[in-house]
């Protein structure tokens, strides 16, 4: 008997793939289904319907952020968290870059999850990272333009996965491979301490 645990990743990994590729729309859960090679009622013991199984796949893709700023926060000063968090995050997309594509698709279409996308998910991680920012002491940045930081962050980080084929022809590279990941991880962390320096 197959391990439920093991079916429901492969459902996930496929599902998050096929919206990223297709959009939530026009994913059925029978093409879902007949990627896993399972029928689609069979699909259906796993999660209740479509809506559940795309909510399952942006949860598994954005909590380990969530968690990964809410450790963070104990590291003892702003550049051991800086260093910290920005591999974790890169890796994290790097692992899901369809996840990136997801949240970018919502974001561009104006979609039925994108409230509780930006409610449930991304605002706690802003609001954190605001958090962080305004615990630093030196920013060179105003109050006004915290916000504009962090959505700057945002769009580095996903984006960077988000519109990789975009990136591929713009850097002559495939930016999902892992030494292009390893300097864009490296930018990132001289950027944070420019971004950061009074």
């Amino acid at each position: 008997m197959p391990d439920p645990s093991v079916t429901r990743d492969r459902i996930l990994d496929t599902a998050e793939a096929l919206f990223a590729e297709k959009g939530l729309a026009a994913t059925s859960v029978r093409d879902i289904a007949s990627a896993v090679g399972l029928t689609a009622a069979s699909l259906y013991n796993h999660f209740a319907g479509k809506e559940a199984l795309y909510a399952a796949v942006l949860e598994r893709g954005i909590r380990p952020l969530v968690e990964m700023l809410e450790t963070l926060s104990a590291l003892p000063d702003a550049e051991a968290r800086t260093d910290a968090v920005i591999p974790q995050v890169v890796a994290h997309f790097a692992r899901h870059p369809n996840v990136a594509r997801l949240i970018y698709h919502e974001a561009v279409t104006g979609g039925a999850h994108l409230v509780p996308l930006a409610r449930t998910w991304i605002q706690p991680i802003l609001a954190r990272a605001l958090g962080e920012m305004k615990r630093e002491a030196g920013v060179p940045w105003s109050e006004d333009e915290y916000r504009h930081v962090v959505a700057m962050w945002v769009q580095l980080v996903v984006g960077h996965f988000a519109v990789a084929p975009l990136m591929a022809e713009l850097l002559g590279e495939d930016p999902l491979a892992p030494e292009t990941v390893e300097r864009h991880t490296e930018f990132l962390r001289k950027l944070a301490r420019l971004v950061t320096r009074a």
